[in-house]
């Protein structure tokens, strides 16, 4: 709700002149204007397509409704931005195109009409222009792909004026008239408007489009004459889709100049003829529609070539008289005066004008063949006929009395007490002798301005037939001090027989309205709202970006002084610089500011959580009269806004893998809603951007959705997360990414509407706009050095459910289930085999680590695997591979414990595909030895054994070589021997090394994996169904023992903790190889 100095009795005038205002900033005080380099701007845009009906002369009533008013409709829209060069001013370049066919909003309900709807905008620096097409898509196989042609920052706006032509297919367009079944295309329309740059502003309402083509109607007042059917011919059958433009491309809306392309594939003689069965109906309207076209020219030599008479564009009218037994056909031309023959004035057919052809006499038979009256151009015709023509985007208002019309641009003009000097109605009548208009006034305080002084103006003015005219009012300032108070004044209009009233009311409103809106066109009713610290992640005290606050005023005059609070400003904090003891003054109805506070610093003595400060607005009337104050608090407060667990290298900017759904935890101390979201470079980033159950990336999820702040919040909840008051919360919202594809990158950006409440009691409400950008990047983990190969990579994410941060579990699925998962992040991403498993436990503190214990909210790790020492808990993860019997190979992260698991059952799971084809991957067998690194690198050096020995540390040697047998003993038995012979026991690690390798007999038959093409040097015997000693201890004294296949067990790979006692284990040496 708006807060004003008192209530306002009349808001609407209100309303519109501040809208009217704000648009203004668009090239008021433009160097205050900021936005965040290489950011969207979300432009609100709101397009008018002038029209009026001419009514009928009996019941004066609009006509239209049945047809649904649609060729006022707009049913897609392209956005093309021009930005003036650097190096050649006046000079426009193509920068950017956003096409919108979706979420456009119109009213559609005679006379003028208006759409709205918003697009993201690459901001611009320079003078740009905005240009919008609508119902004619330009980057579409259905219509010629002009776009191919334009290059950003190189084709100039003329070039690509030039570009953009619409070819008539079918030739007749289709209005869903009587003859058309039922089809019906959209007409093409054009605007474009300037602006000084791009940025936050407000919006870019009334822009007025002009639609591409003219429009024929016929009306028929001859009472034994039926207009049976109409042909258009000699018309063309293409057009530019704009006016007339300059020689840097700018456009001018207002030409009434033809603009027809050099190839306009006109349609000449009868043949071709666009046919219109009327059957009577008349009038006849809306269903004739053609591209512009030239006058016929006469040279008066009889030289009838095909710009003369004999091929301009006219109509074929089929009709009977009373008593007529035959259709006959006359030839119509569009001329001045109606009349027909050698000297008469033919008229262009002009884009987004109506022309009525007023049948006005039959007077006896036309010929009884379409060629014959095609070629009549010469002869007086037996039909006499009127033409009516205006131009839609002027004339709204419109008077009839079957004969002439006379129209205006408004009737009903609705002005405050402010003064306008030239305030302009457009007048248009086809009376011959033109039109007369008087004033009448109390006091005559209403005059027409004809140019000059006050004194010059004069109670009566007058303007001539079948022409654009206007006249100008002169409306002075009232200052009458009783708010709603109003006066009236006359205008009547004459034109012949026709009279028309327009009404100029003035009215007092409250002569001291403010309004405040920031640079994203929130309005700022309760206070500004900065952040104490910076958003980048790299240096909290780095300087505030600069935002934008526009003071909209309906006085004539403001002051503005500083309150001087507790906020601290560096050198041109605050432009214009204010001061807390002198007020600036300001008279241009709309003034911007640029407000920088300094960021929260180490030793700066100010509060470390909340700041305040003030602007205080004091208005006046145009006698510099005082009429009240307004303030407007400016705050600093601590603000939380990230998404946790992710890199953040930059200024709000995270990075997100493409390929799995996974939730981002947006951590936050205010309330949020998702306005808008844009694919700033890259395609393909977002699978889903739509309200659905499993997607809350999409415009208008907020905080206050149920499934939020009831479902999505983790750690300290208090089940008030759908109005956020003097604490934070961590909300998951589920993101759907764009497929995982080698290479590919990508950023989107994501607008939030914010809210910070703060108070006690009466809650005050600061609203503020932020942006995230989400780095899509196709990351893969990997075991070894950059510069080295795997035998296969790690997807980097594990699979999460929505409080998966609380509960410390992973999603789990069916072995089917998983597999399907993987297979979805696209690229060859897919479960791991068995062996692949187990070395990613092996090497797991490179590949993620783990997230055991980190069932904090707060200190995810995201890339870790959940992991527990209890057999059969829910921290097995799924292989690919299978047992004889079918069963399922899980491993346990925490200890490599296996156990058969039916596949229909539900386990964790993470993602691999394939290393490199060709090349040296790691690690690899070479006779008995097991590379994991050598002299050209490997497996990073952290999960490998360095100076410390096997016995304190569980890792694996870069150069592992194996015994070729193994043998039978207690643990000390086993030690002594491989020590004696100065070798070793393996860790336990080393020992699945060897298993993963393919050292092992585990009776897996399906996806063992890379180990089936391991080649052990001759004499070596494989690990058999047996317990092997390691030298790791498992707890207290016990020490793991491993065998490849437990038959006791069914036959799965196993570890145990077993003592030191039995003899009956197996033990194989190993040792290192320098």
């Amino acid at each position: 709700m708006m807060k004003y100095i008192s209530l306002i009795p009349n808001r609407s005038f209100l309303l519109y002149t501040l809208a009217a205002a704000i648009w203004l900033t668009g090239c008021v005080e433009e160097e205050y204007t900021n936005s965040p380099k290489g950011t969207g701007v979300n432009i609100p845009f709101a397009l008018t397509i002038p029209d009026v009906d001419i009514p009928s002369p009996i019941s004066r009533s609009m006509t239209g409704a049945a047809g649904g008013y649609r060729e006022d409709e707009i049913k897609n829209v392209d956005v093309l931005v021009f930005e003036e060069s650097e190096n050649t001013p006046g000079q426009y370049l193509f920068m950017e195109w956003k096409p919108v066919s979706i979420n456009i909003t119109q009213t559609l309900d005679g006379g003028t009409s208006a759409a709205e709807f918003s697009v993201a905008l690459t901001p611009t620096s320079r003078p740009t222009y905005v240009v919008l097409l609508a119902n004619r898509p330009l980057g579409t196989a259905a219509y010629e792909n002009i776009l191919k042609g334009f290059v950003k920052g190189s084709t100039t706006k003329a070039a690509a004026m030039a570009q953009m032509i619409h070819n008539g297919d079918p030739t007749q367009w289709p209005a869903d008239g009587p003859n058309d079944n039922g089809k019906y295309l959209p007409i093409p329309m054009y605007g474009e408007v300037k602006v000084s740059k791009l940025a936050y502003a407000v919006s870019i309402p009334n822009i007025n489009m002009k639609r591409m083509l003219a429009r024929i109607d016929i009306a028929n007042s001859v009472s034994n004459f039926t207009v049976e059917e109409v042909y258009l011919v000699n018309y063309n059958n293409a057009g530019y889709l704009s006016p007339v433009w300059d020689a840097n491309g700018v456009v001018d809306i207002a030409s009434g100049d033809l603009n027809i392309p050099a190839a306009n594939d006109k349609k000449v003689g009868i043949d071709p003829a666009n046919y219109h069965l009327v059957a009577g109906n008349t009038p006849y309207v809306g269903n004739i529609y053609t591209f512009e076209a030239s006058a016929a020219v006469d040279d008066a030599g009889g030289n009838d070539e095909a710009a003369s008479r004999k091929d301009a564009v006219c109509l074929i009218v089929g009709g009977r008289r009373t008593g007529e037994t035959s259709t006959t056909y006359y030839r119509v031309d569009f001329t001045q005066t109606g009349k027909t023959g050698e000297d008469v004035e033919y008229l262009p057919l002009l884009r987004n004008h109506k022309y009525i052809i007023s049948i006005t006499e039959v007077s006896g038979p036309g010929y009884d063949d379409k060629q014959k009256a095609l070629e009549s151009y010469t002869v007086m015709s037996n039909l006499k006929m009127r033409l009516i023509t205006y131009d839609r985007d002027k004339i709204k208002d419109v008077v009839y009395d079957g004969q002439y019309m006379l129209g205006v641009s408004e009737s009903d003009v609705q002005l405050t007490q402010y003064q306008i000097d030239k305030y302009v109605i457009d007048v248009f009548t086809d009376v011959p002798s033109g039109w007369k208009a008087t004033v009448a006034s109390d006091g005559d305080w209403l005059k027409f301005n004809v140019g000059g002084n006050a004194d010059a103006d004069v109670l009566t003015v007058t303007g001539v037939g079948n022409d654009d005219t206007s006249f100008a009012l002169r409306i002075p300032y009232w200052y009458h001090g009783v708010t709603g108070d109003s006066r009236t004044a006359t205008i009547t209009l004459q034109a012949g027989r026709l009279t028309h009233a327009i009404t100029v009311t003035q009215t007092m409103i409250e002569p001291g309205i403010i309004r405040f809106v920031d640079g994203y066109g929130n309005e700022i009713v309760d206070g500004y709202v900065f952040p104490l610290k910076s958003d980048n992640p790299n240096d909290p005290e780095e300087a505030l970006e600069p935002q934008v606050l526009y003071a909209v005023f309906s006085t004539p005059k403001i002051t503005v002084r500083r309150d001087g609070g507790t906020i601290f400003y560096p050198t041109g904090g605050l432009i214009p610089a204010l001061s807390t003891s002198t007020s600036l003054p300001f008279i241009d109805r709309v003034q911007a500011f640029s407000i920088q506070p300094d960021p929260l610093r180490a030793g700066d003595g100010g509060d470390p959580y909340w700041r305040w400060d003030g602007l205080n607005f004091d208005l006046y009337d145009e006698s510099d009269k005082y009429l009240g104050n307004r303030p407007l608090p400016i705050i600093q407060q601590e603000r939380t806004f990230s998404f946790r667990f992710l890199s953040n290298t930059d200024t709000r900017t995270f990075d997100v893998d493409l390929g799995a759904e996974q939730y981002l935890q947006l951590s936050v101390n205010h309330n949020w809603k998702i306005v808008g979201i844009e694919e700033v470079s890259g395609t393909e980033l977002i699978r889903s951007t739509t309200d659905t159950n499993d997607n809350d990336i999409f415009v208008g999820r907020s905080n206050a959705d149920s499934k939020m702040y009831q479902e999505s919040v983790v750690g300290m909840d208090d089940g008030n997360g759908n109005a956020v008051l003097a604490r934070g919360y961590d909300f998951r919202l589920k993101i759907i990414p764009g497929k995982w594809v080698e290479g590919k990158t990508g950023k989107i950006k994501i607008d939030f509407d914010n809210v910070f409440y703060a108070g006690t009691g009466g809650v005050i409400r600061y609203p503020f706009r932020l942006i995230m950008y989400l780095n899509m990047v196709s990351r893969k983990l990997s075991y070894t050095d950059a510069s080295s190969q795997p035998q296969f990579y790690l997807y980097p994410l594990r699979f999460e459910e929505r409080k998966s941060s609380e509960t410390n579990k992973g999603l789990q699925l069916s072995a089917a289930s998983a597999a399907a998962k993987c297979a979805e992040v696209g690229d060859g991403w897919r479960l791991p085999n068995a062996n692949e498993l187990i070395l990613s436990y092996i090497y797991r503190d490179v590949l993620g680590g783990i997230s055991a214990g980190e069932a904090s909210y707060t200190s995810q790790n995201i890339e870790g695997w959940y992991i527990s020492e209890t057999d059969g808990s829910y921290d097995y993860y799924w292989s690919a591979s299978t047992y004889s019997d079918g069963s399922g190979f899980p491993l346990n992260l925490a200890s490599a414990t296996s156990a058969k698991k039916n596949t229909g059952d539900k386990a964790n799971f993470r993602c691999v595909r394939n290393g490199p084809t060709s090349g040296t991957k790691y690690p690899y067998l070479s006779g008995k030895t097991i590379v994991s690194r050598d002299a050209s690198g490997g497996v990073q050096s952290s999960v490998l054994l360095g100076s410390e020995s096997p016995s304190q540390s569980n890792k694996v040697a870069s150069k592992l070589e194996v015994d070729l047998t193994s043998y039978t003993g207690d643990w000390t038995a086993a030690n002594a021997y491989c020590t004696g012979k100065g070798w070793r026991l393996p860790t336990q690690r080393e020992l699945l090394l060897i298993l993963s390798m393919g050292g092992g007999t585990i009776p897996l038959t399906m996806g063992t994996g890379f180990s089936n093409t391991t080649t052990w040097t001759s004499g070596f015997v494989k690990l058999t169904n047996d317990f092997h000693w390691t030298q790791t201890l498992h707890s207290g004294s016990n020490y793991y023992t491993i065998s490849p296949s437990n038959s006791t067990n069914g036959y799965e790979q196993n570890a145990w903790g077993i003592t030191t006692g039995p003899d009956w284990m197996k033990y194989r040496c190993v040792r290192t190889v320098n």
